[in-house]
Order: structure tokens, then sequence, then C-alpha cells
């Protein structure tokens, strides 16, 4: 018996000197928040993950943490946070547990308290691959409409006054604080991928002028704000606002059509604006020409059929004098919509029903030797 208990021995020396692991030694690791994406105006997420960095030496079996920020309170807007865990590839029990938003030493702070420890043999190994465990996927939340215009500034509460963040491991069994403060990062918290616009063009259509861009990434993206600005104004004036895509690694491509323009050049330019309202303006770098139209037309009201009003479009290429009469089914004139010398362009005019009986109507316009007409029913 003595004999056997002896090779067993040796072959245990043996096998821990021929693969080169000591499990003696305590793991190192590399802790990371990271992974910052803003979800919504007033929403964001990280990742709090670990990897084991000393793994040809040690073995990481991991028995419990608990995780602390010091962050700035500002991005509140003046509401209430709210802290969450959404997500983690550790097992429920070895989880951090209570998260929450707390004040101290007038530090905000985020807690995730200490897991209860498992028995020796019963921990979590934690992966020595890229991008390693997942201690936790963590959700902020202001009940603010947005977060206000400022940097997260998530930092590691790493002490020396409790509480601070601490690592524990089961070393040969043994319950051991695996702590290394140096060991814990911060990763593109505060700086995100911008909004990266590959494309900005125009065209124009008669009175129309569209906009098309397109974005290959996009982070925090709440979306872009649309400026024109005529030849003759001073100032770009806000005219629309189109949605972004919030967060893509993907080709994303936005149009915008820009209607009834009168003729003269135009200047167009975009502000893409992040959740937290940080911003960026791109410029068209042509102009956009609205010429005078190249025939006289009318076009059809709208709506159509309509209660009690509707508007009539209609376009000039000469100077003439311009006249727009409502009919009845029977041919009696209705009532006169214009009646005046125009200049060449594009023009609106608004009809309102309410004093007359639903039913078909036509309208007749004569402008120099060109006329049109159109129907129209009002519902009633």
């Amino acid at each position: 018996m003595k004999i056997i208990f002896r090779i067993k021995i040796f072959l245990l020396i043996f096998f821990t000197i021929a693969s080169g692991k000591t499990f003696g030694v305590n793991p190192e690791y590399r802790l990371t928040a990271g992974n910052a994406v803003q979800t919504g105006s007033n929403s964001l997420e990280f990742d709090i993950s670990i990897i084991h960095t000393n793994s040809s030496v040690s073995q990481f079996e991991y028995a419990g943490g608990q995780y602390f920020f010091d962050f700035n309170l500002n991005i509140s807007n003046g509401g209430s946070l709210i802290y969450t865990i959404i997500d983690s590839d550790l097992p429920v029990s070895l989880q951090p547990r209570n998260p929450v938003v707390f004040v101290s030493g007038g530090e905000m702070q985020l807690r995730l308290s200490l897991n209860i420890f498992p028995s020796p043999g019963q921990g979590y190994i934690i992966s020595n691959q890229l991008p390693g465990t997942k201690i936790a996927r963590m959700k902020l939340m202001t009940n603010s409409e947005t977060f206000d215009v400022q940097y997260f500034s998530l930092r590691w509460r790493n002490g020396p006054v409790n509480p601070f963040t601490k690592l524990f491991a089961y070393v040969n069994s043994k319950l051991t604080e695996i702590t290394n403060p140096g060991s814990h990062f911060i990763d593109s918290l505060t700086n995100p991928l911008p909004v990266e616009l590959s494309s900005f063009s125009s065209a124009v259509s008669g009175n129309r002028v569209t906009l098309n861009w397109s974005t290959v990434r996009e982070m925090n993206n709440a979306g872009f704000e649309i400026y024109r600005k005529e030849n003759s104004d001073d100032k770009f004036k806000k005219i629309a606002f189109v949605k972004g895509a919030g967060n893509s690694n993907e080709i994303k491509n936005y149009l915008y059509s820009d209607l009834k323009l009168q003729q003269g050049i135009y200047f167009y330019r975009l502000k893409q604006i992040d959740y937290n309202g940080n911003y960026e303006f791109f410029n068209l770098e042509n102009e956009a020409v609205v010429s005078a139209p190249l025939y006289n037309e009318l076009m059809q009201n709208y709506p159509n059929p309509f209660n009690p009003q509707t508007k009539i479009d209609y376009q000039l290429s000469t100077e003439s004098s311009v006249s727009i009469k409502i009919y009845d089914i029977l041919g009696k004139e209705i009532s006169i919509l214009v009646n005046e010398y125009k200049s060449p362009g594009y023009y609106t005019v608004f009809f309102d029903g309410s004093n007359l009986p639903g039913g078909v109507y036509y309208y007749l316009i004569t402008a120099g030797g060109f006329s049109d007409s159109r129907r129209m029913i009002i519902l009633k």
C-alpha cells in the first residue's frame, strides 16, 4: 500500500510540473467596464467583464465579487436613477446582488453587492479567452425624459474608503481575496464611436429638393435635424428632424424631401445629435437650384374627397393674369379663388367648402392662353 501511495504522489507532482499549473498561485485578471451603448434618450447599458490573465500557472475558480463605481450624478437631469442587471454569464447564485444608486461622501455610486459564497469546487471558472466572462450587463435609467448633456464619467471605486470593488477566488480550496485595483479598467465609456457620414447629396425635381445621406457607422445617434438657408437669408433655419438608427455598424440610408419651394438657390446642412445632446454639423457641398417651371400646370386638389377644406397647387412658366374659379356640377360659378397677375413660380391656394352641400364640383384655371380643369368631391 505504501508503494501505491508513493506512486500516486509522484504522478500528481509530475502532472503538476509537466502542465505548468501550480494551483496554489493566485489567479490574476483584467476587470473592465465597457461596451457602453446609450439605448434610449434616458437609458444606457454597459458590461462588467473579467478575463483570467495568468491561466498558464493558475486556475480561476470565481467565488464572488462586489462592484462599485463613482459617476456623474448630473446626467440624471434631475430625475431618479434606476440601476439593474439585464444579463450575465454567471449562474444566478454567483451574480452580484442588489444593484442600487447610492450617495456616499458626496459621490454618486453604482453598487453591486457581494454574492453568497459557494462551497469550494462549486465556483465558476473564469475564461482566459477574449472577451472573458461577463459578470453582468448593467442598465442605468433616469425617469427624466432624457439624460442631461454631460459625460457619464464612470470610475471604479477602488478604496481606500469602503465600500469598494473586491474579488474573491478559491485557491487550493481556500477562500482568497485577489483584489488588484491596478487591473481595473474603464473602456470607451466617455468616448463613444462617432456617427460616420459616407455621403450627403441632393436632387431637384420641379420645386422639390430631395436630400439623401448615408452612414457607415452610428453610436448613440438620436437623429438628424435638417436646416435650410435660401441664398438671400443670413442664417440656417431648422425645417425637419429625421430619427437615427441609434447604434449600428451597417450602412444606413436616409431621405428627406423638401416640398413646395419657390424659385431660388438653397443651401442645406445636417445636425447629427447624440442621445446625450452632443452634436456635429454636416454641410451639403453644392447648392440646390429650384428653377422657374418649364410649363403651366394645374394639379389635383389634396385631399380629395375632402370636408371641408382642400388645397390646390398650380405652376406658371410665364407672367400672366391668373383666374381660378369653382363651379358646381351644373356649371354654375360658386367662387373665385384667384383673380390677379402672377409671376412665374409655384403656387398653392386653399378652398373651404363649409357652406356648400356635399357633391361633385369643378375648378378651372385660365392663365394667358393656358386653361385646365379638374374634379373634386366634398363629402358631408
